[in-house]
C-alpha cells in the first residue's frame, strides 16, 4: 500500500534533515582533524627554525670565542677579526684593537712610560724658579732627543712654556711638530691628540676661529674613529670640549667595554658574555682571558646574529633577567623555547610564528569546505526534484483517478438508459408503436454516444502512443465546418442552444485530414455547448487570413481564468469553473485538439475571461491551389510531456 503523498514528503525531509545533519557533522569534525593536523605541522616547523636559530645563535658564538681563544694561545698574532664586531686584546704590553678605528676608546691602555728623570730638573726650572725663557730652551734641545717619545715630551713641554709666555704663534709650530710624530705616546697620549689639542687653543689665543674650527673637526674626526688609543675618561675630556654633537654607535660599544672592565677591576674571569643596554640598543660582550692576556669582543647584538635570523618566524633572545636581547620586547605565550650559553649566564630564546604560514605550507581547506557544501547542495536539490516529482505524481495521479471517474461517469449514463429502455422493450411494456420507435431512436442515440466517447479515448490513446496516422488532402474548411455543425445542431437543440455560423460557404482551402479535424471542431463546438449553459447561442466563424484559414469557437459561457488558460490544454486537467458547475467531461478534449491542430502545422489560441465566455480560435496554413489530391500519411507527431500545474483539477 503506498503511503499518502505528504507522509512521502514528511519522510523526504526528515532523510535530507537527518543526513545533512550527518555531513555536516563529519565536514565539522573533518575540518577539525585538519585544523589539528596544520597545528601540529606548524609547532614542528617552529621547532625546526628554533632548532635553527639556536645553532646559528650557539654557532656565531663559539666562532667567535675560538678567534679569541687562538689570540690568546699565540702571543705572537694580532688581533683576531670577528665579523660585525670589534676585538679588543689586551697584554701586558699592549692594547690591539681589530679592526684598528672600531672603537674611540679602550678600557685600558698599555705603553712604556717616558724616562720620568729627563724632565724633572727643567719642570722644577719652570714652575719653582719660573724661569720660562730658560725653560724653553732647555726643552728645545730635549726635542731633539733621538727617542721619540722624549721628544715628544719636550715638545709637549714647550708649547705649555710658550703659551704661558704669551708666544702663541710659536706655540702653534711647536704644537704641528708635535702631532706630526703621530701615535707616539707622550704622558699616556698620542702625540697627535695633544698636539692637536695645542694647536686648537693656540689658535682660539690668536683669534683665528676658522683654524680653530678646521683643527677641531679634524680633533672631532679622530677621536670618533678612534683613531688614538686613550681611555674613556680622556675621550670624554676632549669629546666634551668639541661641543655636544651625537656620537657614532661606536661609542656604545666601547662603553659596554669599559664597564665590564670596570666592574671586573680588570680582572676578568677565564670565559664568559654579558649583554649590555645602550640607548635600548643591546651590546653584547664576550670574553677569554689567561693569566697575562684578554681578550674581549663586543658588537650590536641584532647586527651580530643577523645571519641566524629567519624571515618565516619571529624570535626574541633573552638575558636570564628575561630582559629582550634582540626580537620583540615580549614573546606570546606560544612560543618554542630554547636554552643558549652556560649555566652561568644563560639565554632564553622564543619562537612564534611572524605571520599567517604561506599557502604552501597549510593545507587548503577550502577544497573539503567547497565538496561538503557541494554534497549538501546536492543533497538539498535532489531531495526537490524528488519533492517534486512525488508532487507531481501526486496530481497527475489524482487527474488519473477524476479521469476515470469522469469517464466512468460517461459511460454509466449512456449504459443505465440503454439497459433500462432494452428490458423495457424486452418486457412488452411499450403497449404503441410510437413510443417503441422513440425508444429505439434513444437507444440510437445513446449508442452513438457512446461510439463517439470510445472512439474518443482511442484517437486520444493514439495520439499518446505517437501512433495516430493523418491523411492529407485539399479540403475545403468551410465546408467541412458547415458539415460539423449540422451533425451537432441536433444535440444543440437538444441542449436548449443555438450554433450560427458565419463566413464564406467555400474557398478556405486546407489541406488537412478530414476526419482528425472533424473531430477537433466536434470537441470544440461540444466544450461550447457544454460551458455555456445560462447562454442560448454558439457561433462558430470560418474565414481566410492573407495565408492561413482561421476557424473560431465563441461562447458566452463560463470562461476560463488566464491562470488556466494554458493548462487546460494538458491532459486530464480541467478547469475549475467547470468542476464547480458540475459540468461532465474527461479532460482530454482540449490535449486531443491541440494535437491535431500541431500535426496539421498550426496553432490554437484562446481568448478567455471567467463570465465573459472564450474564443478558441484555429489557425491552418492555407492552401494556394485546389486541386484535390491526396498527400502522404503522415504519423501524428510525439507531443511535449507536459505536467499540470499545481491546484489545477480541470
Amino acid at each position: 500500500m503506498l503511503r499518502p503523498p505528504h507522509s512521502l514528503l514528511v519522510a523526504l525531509v526528515a532523510t535530507t534533515v537527518a543526513v545533512t545533519a550527518a555531513l555536516s557533522w563529519a565536514g565539522w569534525r573533518l575540518l577539525g582533524q585538519q585544523r589539528a593536523i596544520d597545528d601540529q605541522r606548524a609547532r614542528e616547523q617552529l621547532e625546526t627554525s628554533a632548532d635553527a636559530i639556536a645553532a646559528g645563535v650557539r654557532g656565531k658564538l663559539a666562532e667567535a670565542a675560538e678567534h679569541l681563544s687562538g689570540w690568546l694561545s699565540d702571543p705572537a698574532s694580532s688581533a683576531p677579526t670577528v665579523e660585525d664586531a670589534v676585538v679588543v686584546a689586551v697584554s701586558p704590553d699592549e692594547v690591539l684593537v681589530a679592526p684598528r678605528d672600531g672603537l674611540p676608546f679602550v678600557p685600558v691602555v698599555r705603553a712604556a712610560p717616558a724616562p720620568a728623570d729627563v724632565f724633572s730638573t727643567i719642570e722644577a726650572m719652570e714652575f719653582a724658579e719660573n724661569q720660562l725663557g730658560s725653560s724653553a730652551e732647555r726643552y728645545r734641545v730635549v726635542s731633539r732627543h733621538r727617542d721619540a717619545r722624549v721628544r715628544a715630551g719636550a715638545l709637549l713641554r714647550l708649547g705649555r712654556v710658550l703659551r704661558k709666555s704669551g708666544d702663541f704663534n710659536s706655540a702653534l709650530v711647536v704644537y704641528q711638530q708635535l702631532s706630526a710624530l703621530g701615535a707616539v705616546r707622550t704622558d699616556d697620549l698620542a702625540a697627535e691628540l695633544a698636539g692637536l689639542d695645542g694647536q686648537r687653543a693656540a689658535l682660539l689665543a690668536l683669534g683665528d676661529r676658522e683654524g680653530e674650527r678646521r683643527v677641531a673637526v679634524h680633533l672631532l674626526q679622530g677621536l670618533d674613529s678612534g683613531r688614538w688609543l686613550i681611555t674613556r675618561g680622556a675621550a670624554e675630556f676632549y669629546r666634551d670640549g668639541l661641543g655636544t654633537t651625537s656620537r657614532p654607535d661606536s661609542w656604545r660599544l666601547a662603553d659596554a667595554l669599559s664597564d665590564l672592565w670596570r666592574e671586573a677591576d680588570g680582572r676578568l674571569t677565564a670565559r664568559g658574555q654579558r649583554v649590555f643596554s645602550r640607548d635600548g640598543r643591546a651590546v653584547l660582550v664576550l670574553w677569554r682571558s689567561s693569566e697575562s692576556r684578554t681578550a674581549l669582543l663586543t658588537a650590536f647584538a641584532e647586527q651580530f646574529f643577523a645571519s641566524s635570523a629567519s624571515g618565516a618566524v619571529a624570535w626574541q633572545l633573552a638575558d636570564p633577567e628575561g630582559q629582550p636581547i634582540i626580537g620583540a620586547s615580549a614573546a606570546p605565550t606560544r612560543s618554542v623555547a630554547r636554552i643558549i650559553g652556560n649555566s652561568d649566564y644563560p639565554w632564553t630564546l622564543h619562537v612564534w610564528a611572524a605571520s599567517p604560514p604561506p599557502a604552501g605550507t597549510r593545507t587548503n581547506r577550502t577544497i573539503p569546505i567547497v565538496m561538503m557544501t557541494a554534497m549538501l547542495a546536492f543533497v538539498w536539490v535532489a531531495a526537490y526534484f524528488m519533492a517534486r516529482a512525488i508532487r507531481r505524481e501526486a496530481i497527475v495521479a489524482r487527474l488519473q483517478s477524476d479521469f476515470v471517474a469522469a469517464v466512468s461517469h460517461e459511460f454509466r449514463s449512456p449504459l443505465t438508459t440503454v439497459r433500462q429502455m432494452a428490458e423495457m422493450l424486452e418486457m412488452g411494456r411499450l403497449p404503441t408503436e410510437e413510443r417503441r420507435h422513440t425508444y429505439y431512436q434513444i437507444l440510437a442515440g445513446e449508442a452513438a454516444r457512446l461510439q463517439r466517447l470510445v472512439e474518443t479515448l482511442l484517437n486520444f490513446g493514439r495520439m499518446e502512443a505517437g501512433a495516430q496516422r493523418y491523411r492529407f488532402v485539399d479540403l475545403d474548411a468551410a465546408t467541412l465546418v458547415g458539415e460539423v455543425v449540422r451533425d451537432l445542431e441536433p444535440q444543440a437543440r437538444d441542449a436548449g442552444k443555438e450554433i450560427e455560423i458565419s463566413g464564406p460557404d467555400g474557398g478556405v482551402r486546407v489541406l488537412a485530414d478530414e476526419s482528425a479535424l472533424s473531430v477537433a471542431l466536434r470537441n470544440l463546438i461540444d466544450n461550447a455547448i457544454k460551458y455555456s449553459p445560462d447562454r442560448a447561442t454558439v457561433w462558430v466563424q470560418c474565414r481566410q487570413e492573407n495565408d492561413r484559414a482561421v476557424i473560431c469557437v465563441i461562447d458566452h459561457g463560463v470562461g476560463i481564468p488566464r491562470s488556466e488558460q494554458q493548462a487546460v490544454f494538458r491532459k486530464f486537467v480541467r478547469g475549475r469553473a467547470a468542476i464547480d458547475a458540475n459540468i461532465k467531461g474527461t479532460g482530454v478534449g482540449l490535449s486531443m485538439v491541440q494535437q491535431i491542430v500541431l500535426a496539421h502545422g498550426g496553432e490554437i489560441r484562446l481568448d478567455s475571461e471567467p463570465g465573459r465566455g472564450s474564443t478558441f480560435t484555429l489557425l491552418l496554413p492555407a492552401q494556394a491551389s485546389d486541386s484535390g489530391r491526396p498527400a502522404p500519411v503522415v504519423p501524428s507527431p510525439q507531443p511535449e510531456a507536459r505536467s499540470p500545474e499545481p491546484g489545477l483539477s480541470r
